[in-house]
């Protein structure tokens, strides 16, 4: 199966990852050249999160900061004789908002997840991100690491039969403004 090098947060429930591969592309991902690593795919619906003012309703004039996972930028080692794999990221992100002006600091959660190439999870972990604003400052980037995606192959398959997803954990509200086009509002 697959071990991941990092403290993670707390385990999630594997539907929600589930009912958002329905969508999944690549977005910004890089793979192996080689066509022998597992697929680093970043899950399209859950590659955007918009966050609200508290007590308003989820409407684009509302909107407090969007993040955005922008790129997975992974390096890749095969041993085909132990007939496993080790995958290591760097994940980046940008959130947004408007000029309001003050500090911010915001952790915002994130997933990485292993699917034997369907939409069966056999792993799944939680990792965050800090977005830190300056004042006066409406972009902000930020960059996380995640390494030692262990994926020991099974009889009979590949570790391009394997996808690894990365996307950002998202409630059934956020999922469901993402999917009825409000991410790509103002």
């Amino acid at each position: 199966m697959s071990v991941f090098e990092r403290s993670s947060m707390k385990p999630t429930n594997p539907i929600a990852i589930v009912a958002a591969m329905a969508a999944f592309a690549l977005a910004g991902c890089s793979t192996d050249r080689t066509g022998d690593c597992p697929t680093i795919t970043g899950v399209t619906d859950a590659s955007v999160e918009t966050f609200f003012r508290p007590g308003t309703q989820p409407d684009p004039s509302n909107v407090q900061y969007t993040i955005e996972l922008m790129n997975v930028k992974n390096v890749c080692d095969i041993d085909k004789k132990e007939r496993s794999s080790d995958v290591s990221m760097d994940i980046s992100f940008r959130a947004t908002r408007a000029q309001s002006g003050g500090e911010a600091h915001y952790t915002v959660p994130y997933f990485v997840a292993v699917t034997d190439g369907t939409t069966r999870v056999m792993v799944k972990k939680m990792y965050s991100v800090r977005i830190d604003f300056a004042p006066g400052q409406n972009t902000a980037t930020a960059t996380d690491s995640v390494g030692g995606v262990h994926l020991d192959v099974a009889k009979g398959k590949h570790p391009y039969d394997y996808q690894v997803l990365v996307g950002l954990q998202l409630t059934k509200a956020q999922l469901d403004y993402n999917r009825q086009g409000g991410h790509y509002g103002p």
